[in-house]
């Protein structure tokens, strides 16, 4: 089994104009996502999947390898499985589709994610504050006690009509945009076509989640989130500027 880790990047985003390329402390936000995923031990392979070319000069300048691949893709799984084809994935190797918008992602999840990568794996952090987790640009995902994901929503989930001291807070927790995914399991849930669900939240894990897929959702410590709209970016560039 091999594990082939791709960062699936196109230029245009509805929230943040040309985001990959956002320069933060120095690097692109793309560079940054690289830098994280060369981080982790495990990935065999890491690749730059894009359908533009100044993305693909940016990931070579900095040393990243890189694969072309269509520009009428939905979204990320679908450029993902695409890369997964031209890579020539086999059927048991598990294929990472690392986000590139999330430079502040550990290791140890991913990780644990590829060795419970059945069909398909995923990663939840805790939800430190009421902000968090009612913001509708974070993620949230309701986990079953044997790790299985129930629902992944935008909106506040679970939700505690009695304030039951049972749940509390610990059962928040926000979803975090790494995907562990057999070749097989991603080759199926690419083929589907996009479920009401998922038209309905944005949320692509959903299409999969209708089909009756499991995912199972690995838990890791608190991470900062990833950059997914513009009051973001001051944030992320304060903590890379750290880095060097």
């Amino acid at each position: 089994m091999g594990v082939i880790c791709v960062l699936p990047a196109r230029l245009y985003s509805t929230r943040i104009s040309r985001k990959p390329l956002q320069k933060l402390a120095g690097c692109t936000l793309l560079e940054w996502c690289w830098r994280a995923a060369s981080a982790i031990r495990v990935f065999d392979q890491i690749v730059v999947a894009t359908d533009d070319g100044e993305i693909e000069a940016c990931a070579r300048g900095f040393g990243a390898e890189v694969v072309r691949t269509r520009s009428d893709h939905i979204s990320g799984t679908d450029r993902v499985d695409e890369a997964a084809d031209l890579l020539g994935a086999a059927e048991d190797d598990v294929v990472v589709n690392f986000q590139a918008d999330e430079p502040f992602v550990g290791g140890g999840a991913i990780e644990g994610a590829v060795r419970r990568a059945q069909e398909l794996a995923t990663i939840a952090v805790p939800i430190r504050g009421e902000a968090e987790w009612r913001s509708s640009a974070v993620v949230k995902v309701a986990r079953a006690a044997d790790g299985r994901a129930l629902y992944f929503s935008r909106s506040p989930i679970p939700f505690s009509r009695d304030e039951s001291p049972g749940l509390g807070t610990r059962a928040r927790l926000r979803h975090v945009g790494v995907y562990a995914c057999r070749r097989s399991a991603l080759r199926r849930w690419a083929a589907m076509p996009e479920s009401a669900l998922e038209r309905a939240e944005r949320l692509e894990q959903l299409r999969a989640l209708e089909a009756g897929m499991k995912i199972h959702v690995e838990l890791g410590p608190w991470t900062e989130p990833g950059v997914d709209v513009p009051a973001d970016i001051e944030r992320a560039e304060r903590l890379l500027s750290t880095r060097g």
